[in-house]
C-alpha cells in the first residue's frame, strides 16, 4: 500500500470510532482515544521513514485538506440550517451533536459542556474525512468530492436512523443528501484550488512519481 493511501486510512479513525460506538455499544470515548493514538502513530511512523520531499508533499496535502475540510464542514451545515429553516421541516439536524457529547462525556455534565463535546467530535470528523480525501483526491476536483460525500452520507444514512429512532426519514434524507452535495463540492473544488495556487501547491506532483520518471544518469 503506497503511503498516502495509509495516511488517507489513518484520518479514518473518528468515523470508525463511531461506527463501532453505534454498532457495538463499545465505549465512544475509548475507542475514539484508542484509534485515535493508534492512527497518530502510525502517521509518525509512515512520515519519518518517507524521504524529505515527499513527506513535505503529504504534510502539504494535510494542511490543504484540513483547511478544505473545515470550510467545507461549515457549508455542510449551513446548508442543513437553511433547508431547515426555510423549508419548516421538523428535523433537528444537530439532535447527533448532542448524542456525541453525551456519548463522549459518559458522565453528567452541563448542556454546554455536551453541545461543546459533540460540536468538537462533529468539527473533528468533518476536518478529519477532507484531509482523507485530499491525500488521496486532492485534485480530482468538484465531482470526485461529491463521491466522496455519497460515500460518507452511505455510511451515515446506514446506521443513523436506527441509533437516532428518526421517524421522519424523508426529511432526514433531504437535509442530509443536500448537506452533503455541498460538503463535497466545496471540499473537492477548494482542495484542487489550493493544491493549484502558488502558495500551497508548489510542486505538488508526487515525489514518487517524479522519481520515477526522471532519467537515470550514468557515467561513462
Amino acid at each position: 500500500m503506497k503511503a498516502e493511501r495509509l495516511v488517507a486510512a489513518v484520518f479514518l479513525a473518528s468515523g470508525a470510532a463511531l461506527l463501532v460506538y453505534i454498532l457495538a455499544g463499545v465505549s465512544l470515548r475509548w475507542t475514539f482515544v484508542a484509534l485515535g493514538l493508534g492512527a497518530a502513530g502510525v502517521l509518525v511512523v509512515v512520515l519519518r521513514r518517507l524521504s524529505p520531499d515527499r513527506r513535505s508533499w503529504l504534510k502539504r496535502r494535510i494542511a490543504v485538506g484540513a483547511v478544505a475540510g473545515f470550510v467545507a464542514t461549515v457549508a455542510y451545515d449551513a446548508v442543513r440550517i437553511a433547508l431547515v429553516e426555510f423549508a419548516g421541516l421538523k428535523l433537528r439536524p444537530f439532535e447527533a451533536w448532542r448524542l456525541f457529547g453525551l456519548a463522549l462525556a459518559e458522565t453528567e455534565q452541563s448542556s454546554t459542556a455536551i453541545f461543546l463535546l459533540g460540536t468538537g467530535f462533529h468539527l473533528v470528523n468533518g476536518v478529519a474525512f477532507g484531509i482523507a480525501f485530499t491525500v488521496a483526491f486532492g485534485r480530482k476536483g468538484i465531482w470526485a468530492g461529491v463521491v466522496w460525500a455519497f460515500v460518507l452520507e452511505t455510511f451515515m444514512v446506514s446506521v443513523y436512523p436506527g441509533w437516532l429512532g428518526l421517524k421522519a426519514l424523508d426529511e432526514f434524507l433531504s437535509v442530509s443528501i443536500t448537506g452533503h452535495v455541498a460538503y463535497g463540492t466545496v471540499l473537492g473544488w477548494l482542495a484542487k484550488s489550493l493544491l493549484g495556487s502558488s502558495r500551497w501547491g508548489e510542486d505538488d506532483r508526487n515525489p514518487s512519481s517524479t522519481d520515477a520518471e526522471r532519467p537515470t544518469v550514468t557515467s561513462g
